[in-house]
């Protein structure tokens, strides 16, 4: 066999027999083993990018979140700050509403021509406007006489009202004799048909059969419902609302007599007492929006019509003592409103002039200067 050395080929039988390093190059070698390096290198450095892109992603949204969190708390916390101070300004508005009205009783009117500042109290005015450092505040001021006496008002009265505040005649009537023997007492030991009813209910209850304190004791009668009690908002057949209001501002349990007072009454009250209508409650309203009545003799040159009913329907234009005042507190430059309404028995002979009877934090209605023809029930 041949055998050669210098060329390092070597040729032993039938094999053939190279030196690798002979036929690949070190440089070549080298070249490959740096190429794959730097290719892995690369897809490590791209994967490392995207890494950094989606955690750079993740984090403003994490930061977007985190501002608006921020945010809704701040703007929460804003709102919660005005809450209270509408509230105190309401509540600010009622005590000062109670010194204007028992200043109106010891100091003596202003001459003919002089202006009426907004804060005034005036026999017949309904709405005082305050001003205070931090806002302003719009009190109503509705004396109780102004409402019919639950425990006084005929049955026929009360079922005429409930039919002027959309509930049906029959039930209107039923309704209106369940109040008069719940505000009744018992003639016999022998309980009546709505006594063994109320007596048959999952949760029993006994009639009251004693005038009414509070008007909340009219939510046990049979046939009294929530809505009819608080009020509601009905859609008309026009597609139109049409809110109507509720008992508390129509009824009173405070002894006021039997006779109305005309300044203030709203047009349901108007409208049910003896021999009035529609045209005669719209008509006190709308001339009284212009300018109180001053004596009946205003009233009756306003509305003549009430000349030949003034004997079925005594009325009134004697204040107080005791009022419902509502207050709505308003402050500049927001949108957050609070109202807070009581009931008020003022004196010269009080305490501090007056004593708060009842009190309702976070009323829902808002007292609104404004008096339409139908106020309380207007259609929207």
């Amino acid at each position: 066999m041949k055998k050669e050395t210098g060329t390092r080929l070597q040729v032993t039988g039938y094999r053939l027999q190279t030196n690798r390093s002979s036929l690949f190059p070190p440089t070549l070698g080298l070249a490959r083993s740096l190429s794959t390096g730097n290719a892995a290198a690369g897809n490590q450095r791209g994967v490392a990018l995207l890494a950094v892109l989606w955690l750079a992603v993740a984090l403003s949204f994490m930061g977007m979140a985190t501002a608006h969190l921020v945010r809704t708390e701040v703007v929460a916390l804003g709102n919660q700050i005005d809450w209270q101070r509408s509230y105190y300004l309401a509540r600010g508005g009622i005590e000062a509403a109670v010194y204007s009205i028992v200043r109106s009783a010891v100091v003596q009117p202003a001459a003919p021509g002089v202006p009426i500042q907004p804060s005034a109290f005036l026999p017949g005015k309904r709405w005082l406007q305050f001003e205070f450092p931090g806002g302003s505040c719009t009190v109503e001021v509705v004396p109780e006489n102004a409402k019919l006496n639950i425990n006084q008002t005929p049955p026929e009265q009360l079922a005429a009202l409930f039919v002027s505040l959309g509930l049906p005649t029959d039930e209107s009537f039923q309704l209106a004799a369940a109040i008069a023997e719940w505000r009744s007492p018992r003639t016999s030991d022998v309980g009546s048909v709505l006594d063994a009813l109320y007596a048959g209910l999952p949760q029993p209850y006994l009639a009251r059969h004693a005038p009414l304190k509070q008007l909340e004791e009219l939510l046990p009668v049979m046939g009294m419902s929530r809505s009819l009690f608080f009020g509601r908002m009905e859609r008309s057949r026009q597609g139109r609302w049409q809110k109507w209001p509720s008992l508390e501002n129509l009824l009173t349990t405070q002894d006021t007599a039997v006779s109305v007072n005309p300044n203030y009454a709203p047009f349901e009250v108007l409208r049910v007492l003896p021999g009035w209508n529609d045209a005669m409650a719209a008509a006190v309203i709308a001339a009284r929006s212009a300018a109180p009545f001053r004596s009946l003799d205003d009233l009756q040159a306003a509305v003549p019509q009430i000349s030949a009913v003034a004997g079925l329907a005594p009325l009134t234009l004697v204040q107080g003592p005791v009022y419902t005042l509502t207050a709505t507190g308003f402050l500049p430059g927001s949108g957050v409103r609070r109202s807070v309404r009581a009931q008020v028995l003022v004196g010269l002979g009080l305490p501090l002039y007056h004593r708060v009877l009842g009190w309702w934090d976070d009323w829902p209605g808002q007292a609104v200067s404004s008096e339409a023809p139908r106020a309380e029930g207007s259609v929207y």
